[in-house]
């Protein structure tokens, strides 16, 4: 089941960057694969065959990612490798993808510079007062201090009661949705320091268009913000739950975390495309710069000449670094860190979470203790109301925060028969120790019924 789960994510991932580069085959105004052509350029017969052997390119490397995808149900019974795997899958994925779109990229700007197909003027900064005023009005852009309030939800899981290592979850969520927060908060500053694009000699079009654009995306990360920190903070608080609705609020989490700001993403882009097309079709004068020089491949922004930290995407949607400024240095090679952080960190939990083996053990002063990454648990023997060894399984119940495959059941669950339990078990080798307490069950066994069977008879003893 989980595998599934994640081949639908790596599904969703495929189809968003298929059809980004797909979307980057066919003319944008005057960009087609990142460069930019007048208007005359674009019926160019060279051309169209360079973007027909394209797609032929996207076709056959698209359709070689989705048989990648194929060995993910070979490790099926291991959630582990298979997260790892979707890591790496979803890496090379995108770097066969855009193989395509640089080499064409690269043949078109070639031709460009053969047959001097350049677009208005190179190496010009426009200006309009009129713009430059009206956008450092206060009326133009967001207040940063509203950040403070995702700020602070984020800091909530670090208040929650939550004990053993399912604690480490609960400060990560927070810990990751404050970094998200100051990452957002970054991006938005950047934002408002961003150059503004004069589209027109009309200084009223170009307010309008600029404004609304500041306006909308900056309350899209503000708004990306507070869904990130309350996200962390409500799945954080399901950890103290130990109930069957703790895994509706994480499957509802992680669907807000991933899918939320991405729909979010794509209407703000839609909407001031709309915006766009509706101001700019009754002008005769639109101003055109070409500046392809400082476009890296089509994609990677290099302007030092700029001081413009975030500028707009020639590909896909939203906006992108300018590395050619040390900020945007900053926070370009940042992000390269924050997310290997975040997948080599995932996935050593994930692979010492499947492969590690509960351990039992009891203290000489009657305190029984179970070791296991993220669902440590100790109880006293004094508490203990019922001990017993069973050779099955009582059926029925379900996962509400752990690790549940076809081999092991490992954390926290709600069974039909016993209520709130926590499971150490590999299902495959019984016997299994039932430990009933005043408020859930434990169930505890070893792979080898020689060591079960002896952990059980020294709990007796006590």
């Amino acid at each position: 089941m989980i595998t599934v789960f994640l081949m639908g994510i790596a599904l969703f991932i495929f189809v968003v960057t298929f059809a980004m580069y797909w979307s980057s085959s066919k003319p944008n105004g005057i960009l087609w694969f990142g460069v930019s052509l007048p208007a005359h350029a674009l019926h160019n017969e060279e051309l169209q065959r360079l973007q027909n052997l394209c797609r032929t390119m996207y076709k056959r490397y698209g359709a070689l990612t989705l048989l990648m995808l194929l060995p993910m149900l070979l490790v099926h019974a291991y959630v582990s490798l298979a997260v790892i795997y979707l890591f790496l899958w979803a890496g090379l994925m995108m770097t066969l993808l855009r193989i395509p779109f640089v080499r064409t990229h690269r043949s078109f700007a070639e031709l460009k510079r053969k047959n001097e197909w350049f677009v208005g003027e190179k190496r010009i900064m426009r200006m309009d007062t009129r713009l430059s005023n009206a956008l450092h009005s206060k009326e133009a852009k967001l207040s940063l201090f509203w950040y403070l309030v995702p700020a602070f939800i984020a800091l909530l899981p670090f208040g929650f009661n939550v004990s053993g290592d399912a604690s480490y979850i609960v400060h990560a969520a927070g810990g990751t949705a404050l970094g998200m927060t100051l990452l957002l908060f970054i991006i938005t500053a950047s934002f408002y320091r961003m150059k503004p694009r004069v589209y027109t000699v009309n200084s009223e079009i170009n307010i309008l268009l600029n404004q609304t654009a500041r306006r909308r995306w900056s309350r899209l990360w503000l708004g990306i913000a507070w869904v990130v920190s309350c996200t962390a903070a409500i799945t954080a608080y399901a950890e103290t739950l130990n109930e069957g609705t703790a895994g509706l609020i994480w499957s509802l989490g992680m669907f807000s975390f991933s899918i939320v700001p991405i729909l979010g993403v794509v209407c703000v882009h839609n909407s001031l495309k709309k915006l766009e097309a509706v101001a700019l079709a009754g002008e005769q004068e639109i101003l055109y710069t070409d500046d392809d020089e400082y476009w890296m491949n089509g994609t990677t922004y290099n302007n030092p000449n700029d001081r413009s930290i975030m500028v707009p995407k020639r590909i896909g949607i939203g906006t992108t670094i300018n590395i050619g400024t040390q900020t945007g240095k900053y926070i370009y090679y940042g992000l390269f860190v924050f997310v290997a952080v975040v997948i080599i960190g995932t996935g050593w939990i994930s692979v010492q979470a499947e492969f590690s083996t509960p351990v039992m053990k009891i203290g000489d002063s009657g305190t029984v203790k179970i070791q296991f990454p993220m669902y440590n648990y100790s109880f006293a023997l004094e508490d203990v109301l019922e001990l017993k060894l069973v050779d099955q399984l009582p059926e029925g119940g379900r996962r509400t925060n752990g690790i549940g495959t076809d081999k092991v059941a490992i954390g926290n669950f709600k069974l039909d028969d016993f209520g709130k339990s926590k499971l150490y078990l590999y299902k495959q080798s019984p016997p299994y120790i039932v430990i009933r307490l005043p408020d859930l069950y434990v169930v505890y066994n070893h792979k080898e019924a020689s060591e079960t069977r002896q952990i059980f008879a020294e709990l007796q003893g006590r």
